[in-house]
């Protein structure tokens, strides 16, 4: 087939968007697709319209001279209702606010174009304006498909648009690798430790040795419970509540050690909490291997943001094998299951108790813990490519 991938971002512009739609088109490619990605980011200093390769996929950037360099072009409409017409399948990959992605989706109501509209984002407190804005039950009686990263952000479009509409899930998926070799060395690790592993045991082996040289003595854990969680550190994140909320916890008598992986313009506040007596430890922005291994040798995962779109930290520990702790509503429902490899909670005060029940309870942890690392997940570009394939095909029909 030949695919059109249209989205307002693309690198080298760094993000969620930016990542699935990139990683989509090489997948794309290596399973013998003609793909081009239309984006209006730029790249260097040329403007308009011109083309590059990135690897097998051709980029193809109409682009404008706007300020800071946002991915909106306003004169991109034209192209989009001239060339758009000369694909197999167009998925167009949309955000709360994407205008280039507007105009795409216009340009195939206004030319008959099947397409699929995909939303990466939750729309959190946007549904109340976001269905008189985007006038969803045209698209669909135009034959655009409309589909969201989660169920929890397939609702919110849902309501947005009265319920007149329909939409799919098309989740989010992950490369195998480096995640999945972690998540076989942690399972190693696990069962010789004496976890919950394929051997049935549910309690380590007494005087265990541990990764940091603390042992636990008679089947108790002196070490602290190692939390871990890789993020911006930017206000949506929630990585100041997650400090807070990990410091009460510890009030509570939970040993807690909190790895948090990201940058952002929050480092000094976190910084500042830290110096408080939070039970943090910034490590900055890491290569995806050196991510591997912290997850390898973590307890559990938390995703601490509400309204979480999908969660794709998340999925990659879980793909190496952690737990994960997150919120209710949140995209993370999609590849986890509250009480078999992760737990949901309702609140802050909810996830500050779940921590300090690992920390108390060993055994639970290890039970969740045995579940993740034994039950590989599926949201990866070899194993569930095939969902966006079938979507496609249906969609020329």
């Amino acid at each position: 087939m030949r695919i059109a991938l249209v989205s307002d971002p693309y690198p080298p512009r760094v993000g969620g968007i930016e990542t699935q739609v990139r990683n989509l088109g090489q997948a794309l490619s290596r399973a013998g697709h003609d793909v081009t990605v239309i984006t209006a980011t730029p790249s260097g200093d040329q403007r308009g319209d011109h083309t590059e390769w990135d690897g097998p996929v051709l980029v193809r950037r109409l682009t404008a001279r706007i300020p800071f360099d946002l991915p909106v072009n306003p004169h991109a409409a034209p192209v989009l209702r001239r060339d758009l017409p000369d694909f197999d399948v167009v998925h167009i990959h949309s955000g709360i606010v994407s205008p280039f992605a507007r105009l795409a989706i216009d340009a195939c109501v206004d030319r008959g174009i099947p397409a699929i509209v995909t939303w990466h984002s939750h729309l959190i407190d946007a549904t109340w304006w976001y269905g008189f804005a985007n006038p969803m039950r045209k698209w669909v009686q135009a034959g655009i498909t409309l589909t969201a990263v989660s169920s929890a952000a397939a609702r919110a479009v849902e309501e947005s648009a009265r319920r007149s509409v329909h939409v799919g899930v098309l989740p989010n998926l992950i490369e195998d690798e480096p995640w999945n070799t972690s998540r076989k060395r942690a399972l190693s690790n696990f069962i010789s430790e004496g976890g919950a592993g394929l051997n049935g045991s549910s309690q380590r082996s007494t005087n265990a040795e541990f990764a940091d040289g603390s042992t636990s003595e008679g089947g108790a854990d002196t070490r602290p419970l190692r939390v871990v969680t890789a993020t911006r550190l930017a206000p949506r994140k929630r990585v100041v509540p997650l400090a807070k909320l990990s410091s009460k916890a510890s009030a509570c008598g939970a040993n807690l050690q909190v790895s948090v992986f990201g940058d952002g313009p929050e480092r000094g506040r976190l910084e500042m909490l830290i110096r408080a007596g939070a039970p943090l430890a910034l490590k900055g922005k890491v290569k995806p291997d050196v991510l591997a291994d912290a997850y390898a040798s973590a307890d559990v995962f938390v995703s601490p943001v509400v309204k979480e779109a999908f969660g794709i930290a998340a999925l990659e520990a879980r793909a190496c094998g952690l737990p994960v702790i997150y919120r209710s509503g949140s995209g993370v429902e999609e590849f986890i299951t509250h009480g078999f490899d992760g737990l949901q909670v309702g609140s802050d005060d909810e996830m500050a108790a779940a921590l300090a029940m690992l920390s108390q309870h060993p055994e639970r942890l290890s039970a969740l813990r045995s579940n993740a690392l034994e039950n590989r997940i599926t949201h990866t570009w070899s194993l569930g490519l095939d969902t966006y394939l079938d979507l496609y095909q249906r969609s020329r029909n």
